[in-house]
């Protein structure tokens, strides 16, 4: 029987995403055909969907429809100024569907708050990991961590490329239910690539999910060890 030919699926969004681009490039060179990036679905094709994201607000509720331990979050401005009264810190954020902190907007306790989609509560976190996966399996693990050459602003809260953090493989000692707890959040997205922020508060022993995305940045060996779990499904 002809096996079916592999096609990556996904979103106007993500079309142009460079990861999906090199996992496209290299899928082409280890079958010895051309596999396509495209926004249809055929029926003949070995179908791997990439990028159908869920937006922030969807993800809050049904983490805690499913009773999985996520950040506090609130729709309601009244609601915000009461987190920021009790001396929270609070994310006003403006975009729904975004990644690496954009359209988030810090509120401290006496500040104006703006109008938003949806507000969420900083929660405190010595860690914080993204753990990979490739439908119901963990690809990789790795973990946010500044780097060390790094001397702009220190802020913890915002771990992104801009505040100094980049993500590394060496993971040591990650906390026990790190993994459980990504693959529990990953089923909100139908992308078949999720990678699963999870924060980590030592005070409390506690994890907690950031949020999912649907079209992780994938680097370096990353791209092989996706690429080996597509293949294991043809």
């Amino acid at each position: 029987m002809k096996k079916q030919r592999i096609s990556l699926n996904c979103t106007k969004g993500t079309l142009g995403s460079k990861s999906l681009k090199t996992l496209a490039q290299t899928l082409s060179q280890r079958l010895g055909y051309k596999v396509f990036r495209t926004l249809k679905i055929f029926p003949k094709a070995h179908v791997v969907k990439y990028g159908q994201g869920v937006d922030k607000l969807t993800q809050y509720r049904w983490f805690e429809q499913k009773g999985i331990p996520s950040v506090a979050f609130t729709t309601d401005p009244n609601q915000v100024k009461t987190f920021l009264e009790e001396g929270h810190t609070v994310f006003a954020r403006h975009l729904l569907n975004s990644s690496c902190g954009k359209g988030i907007e810090v509120l401290e306790k006496g500040m104006p708050i703006s109008v938003a989609p949806v507000y969420t509560v900083y929660k405190k976190k010595k860690r914080e990991f993204r753990v990979h996966i490739y439908k119901d399996t963990v690809v990789a693990t790795t973990e946010k961590k500044r780097r060390k050459d790094w001397d702009g602003v220190q802020d913890t809260k915002i771990r992104n490329l801009a505040n100094g953090y980049v993500f590394c493989q060496e993971v040591d000692n990650p906390p026990a239910g790190l993994l459980d707890l990504a693959k529990a959040a990953a089923q909100i997205s139908p992308s078949f690539f999720r990678g699963v922020d999870i924060g980590y508060n030592e005070k409390e022993n506690q994890l907690f999910v950031i949020e999912v995305n649907s079209a992780p940045g994938i680097q370096g060996t990353n791209i092989e060890k996706y690429v080996k779990e597509i293949l294991k499904n043809v």
